[in-house]
């Protein structure tokens, strides 16, 4: 006779613990780029990663309608306009971001290595891993602003103000026109540039204080900025650069500009009736005005891309 026996747990096993999807908040605008990517695509990008995606138009994106998303990730598919609006609006800088540029010049998102389709941007994504993506805020007497990319005078702030609406290659070239003509125009900015107790030489035609190394029509105005760095890079065109800098804007073929780079990490700028730009919204600077420009000391997070280093960031609650 043969007996079998039949061993059993009698313990009952612990349940696996299940991971629940990620809630993704997804800030767009379809127009940018000449509406090339649309908010459909990147939602279906983002939910056939198996994320649970709320979307939110641009116009809509205010900080506490992102606070209210209640949210672990956060999207952003537009150009640098949308980037760096929605960046500077952050109610909560721990909760990451993810970047998928869908603009022309997509200055901020080429800053930190990220490019291609919407799909292979999301593949490529880890949400323990970082980059850290600095804040900068201009404060003057109309108030306190915050600012991603940079904060400018003379020159660049007027084009960007005259430089005809445009997309694709021409948008490019009607922005590099655009600096042309201000350029030979311009009258030296009446401003005393202080960084950091060194003050900036006199007789220039533009002011750009940057955080990321290219402005405006892919302009590679501060080559070294690194936007997590804790650094602003003071790039300064002189009136004796005049001649040269159209030349360049005219050929584009020498990467090095004709520009003076300082960097620090706070700027005070003394003087005005000259026009500014913050990012990309342009205001007057009224006469014996001054404006102190700093970096904030806590980073936005970034997705990383798979080929650049995480910097920054503890990993994702989930």
């Amino acid at each position: 006779m043969t007996l079998l026996l039949c061993l059993c747990d009698t313990e009952p096993r612990a349940k696996l613990p299940v991971r629940p999807a990620v809630k993704v908040l997804l800030i767009h605008h379809d127009g940018a780029g000449g509406g090339s990517t649309s908010g459909e695509a990147v939602a279906a990008a983002l939910e056939n990663a198996g994320w649970k995606v709320r979307r939110l138009d641009r116009k809509a994106a205010d900080a506490k309608a992102i606070k209210s998303a209640g949210t672990d990730l956060i999207v952003i598919a537009g150009g640098d306009g949308t980037v760096a609006a929605v960046l500077a609006m952050l109610p909560d800088r721990s909760v990451p971001v993810g970047i998928i540029p869908t603009g022309t010049a997509n200055n901020i998102a080429r800053s930190l290595g990220i490019a291609g389709a919407p799909e292979a941007i999301v593949a490529g994504w880890d949400l323990d891993r970082r980059q850290r993506f600095d804040i900068g805020t201009a404060e003057g007497a109309w108030g306190r602003r915050a600012f991603a990319e940079g904060v400018g005078f003379g020159a660049f702030a007027d084009s960007l103000r005259l430089a005809p609406r445009a997309d694709g290659e021409e948008k490019f070239r009607t922005g590099r026109e655009a600096l042309r003509n201000a350029l030979r125009i311009a009258a030296p900015v009446a401003l005393e540039i202080h960084v950091e107790g060194r003050q900036a030489p006199g007789d220039l035609l533009l002011v750009e204080i940057l955080n990321v190394p290219l402005a405006g029509p892919r302009l590679r105005l501060a080559p070294g900025a690194d936007p997590g760095d804790g650094r602003l890079h003071v790039s300064c065109l002189g009136e004796s650069a005049r001649g040269a800098m159209e030349r360049w804007l005219e050929s584009g073929e020498d990467p090095r500009m004709p520009v003076e780079i300082l960097t620090g990490h706070e700027v005070v700028v003394l003087g005005g009736g000259i026009m500014m730009r913050i990012d990309d919204e342009c205001r007057w600077l009224k006469p014996d005005s001054k404006v102190s420009i700093r970096l904030e000391c806590e980073p936005v997070q970034i997705l990383a891309p798979p080929d650049r280093p995480a910097l920054a960031g503890q990993p994702v609650r989930r």
